[in-house]
């Protein structure tokens, strides 16, 4: 659904909520690159998503969701939350475009799939995921890494938390799902490799 086909109230909410955790992003990452806009009508979801570069203070590139809290599921419930995927600054060897592709396929499979927002939730390896990466699963866990201020963002209506969503591989999602995420909080930290690195073996 574009951004005019909402009504007079619904884009006066999303303005709102846009301006707030924008303001939260570009408070620590400073300006976006480019934004790209996912709208399904039936269920008046509208979610954009933001590229921030990598800057060479910090060397990590992100890609942050605006209004995925307000998705709606099949089952009614709200998605509730917003996302954030932290990558390398060469972004694993792919294009913005196709880091856009996944992000707004995995959108899309999580509203239609995922019975609810709770975490951390794994996602088994899939063709979603750009081809050269061998990180081709997901996780779904609380913020890490970043400033405590974004980790529940007041949007002036209600409090949003911000997700950490990290391409792993198939052996660290096995890892996770037998052995929980504890086991992988030690793999990541006894590793030779970054976690936001989607080329690490």
């Amino acid at each position: 659904m574009a951004f005019a086909q909402l009504s007079n109230e619904e884009q006066f909410s999303l303005d709102i909520r846009r301006t707030c955790l924008l303001g939260a992003y570009m408070n620590e990452w400073g300006m976006p690159e480019s934004r790209i806009v996912l709208s399904q009508a039936v269920r008046n979801i509208h979610v954009e998503i933001y590229y921030f570069p990598a800057t060479i203070q910090s060397g990590i590139s992100r890609f942050v969701t605006v209004n995925l809290s307000q998705a709606t599921r099949p089952s009614g419930e709200r998605v509730a939350a917003e996302w954030m995927l932290a990558l390398p600054t060469e972004l694993g060897g792919v294009t913005v475009e196709r880091v856009n592709t996944y992000v707004a396929d995995l959108i899309t499979h999580h509203i239609e799939n995922a019975p609810n927002s709770s975490i951390p939730r794994v996602m088994e390896p899939s063709a979603l995921a750009p081809a050269a990466w061998n990180a081709n699963a997901l996780l779904i866990d609380e913020l890490r890494g970043e400033n405590e201020s974004l980790e529940q963002i007041y949007t002036g209506q209600e409090t949003v938390p911000l997700l950490w969503v990290i391409p792993i591989t198939a052996h660290e999602a096995d890892l996770i799902l037998n052995q929980g995420i504890e086991e992988f909080d030690v793999h990541v930290e006894n590793s030779d490799y970054s976690v936001i690195d989607p080329l690490r073996p």
